[in-house]
């Protein structure tokens, strides 16, 4: 019976041993630093995701996460290609030249800020430099167009110049050889709520970017094609196969 009771005692630190263990498939592969800007990248050893997390040293800060799939396995090598600063908002390109992404982050480093970011697959072989070739100014809002010509894309940064606010940022497909400006085009106020109506004429591009002016906003930015410059033909049909049409009433 003595022998037993010891032969369990032993037994116990191995038993809490296995216990304690534990297992992850996501782990930390890397860290990038500039300035007040951290980047950790994060893999999901499992689905063989790798993401990049952004976020700002200062106070209230919010992260703020991309992912993309991995080309070889979870390696990843993170470098800033290119950055503009314009007052209290910052703009830099990071390339990953393992997976051939670029991203681009904006933020400013304000306490409760986060930053906005957006990655695209770059072109093997292009340059990774970026452009700034556009800025209307409204208001309390800045819009800035960067270019990342190489790599096709266009990215506007929707910024509200108040405490404590967050830049928005947006990319799409460049029209390489267009031509025009970029023009606020459309304006409503109603109550807190602004709304703008901003053209990138050489891509062919129309954005609304709704904000508050108060503490803490962040600008929204949606952007769709732009068809201002015809309308699709429209053919009349015989009185026998019109549809009557609903009338508009106004809210009252």
């Amino acid at each position: 019976m003595k022998k037993l009771l010891v032969f369990l005692m032993l037994g116990l630190p191995l038993v809490s041993q296995a216990a304690g263990y534990k297992s992850s498939l996501v782990v930390q592969t890397g860290e990038f630093r500039e300035s007040d800007l951290i980047v950790r990248t994060v893999t999901d050893l499992e689905s063989n995701k790798i993401c990049l997390a952004f976020y700002i040293r200062t106070t209230g800060t919010s992260p703020q996460m991309t992912c993309y799939d991995g080309i070889a396995g979870f390696r990843s090598n993170i470098n800033q290609v290119g950055h503009f600063r314009e007052g209290d908002l910052v703009v830099r390109k990071l390339k990953d030249s393992v997976n051939e992404m670029s991203c681009l982050v904006a933020y400013v480093s304000t306490p409760g800020t986060s930053p906005s970011i957006d990655c695209y697959k770059r072109r093997p072989g292009a340059k990774d430099t970026i452009e700034r070739s556009g800025h209307v100014r409204e208001g309390d809002l800045d819009v800035h167009r960067i270019v990342d010509a190489d790599s096709t894309k266009t990215c506007l940064v929707a910024f509200v110049s108040t405490q404590g606010t967050s830049p928005s940022l947006t990319c799409y497909t460049s029209h390489p050889g267009g031509k025009g400006n970029m023009t606020q085009t459309g304006y409503m106020r109603e109550g807190d709520l602004v709304v703008r109506k901003v053209v990138d004429e050489p891509n062919s591009m129309a954005c609304l970017i709704s904000y508050v002016s108060t503490a803490g906003t962040r600008a929204n930015i949606y952007c769709f094609d732009d068809q201002t410059g015809g309308y699709p033909e429209v053919r009349s049909q015989p009185q026998s196969q019109r549809q009557p049409q609903p009338q508009y009433r106004p809210t009252q």
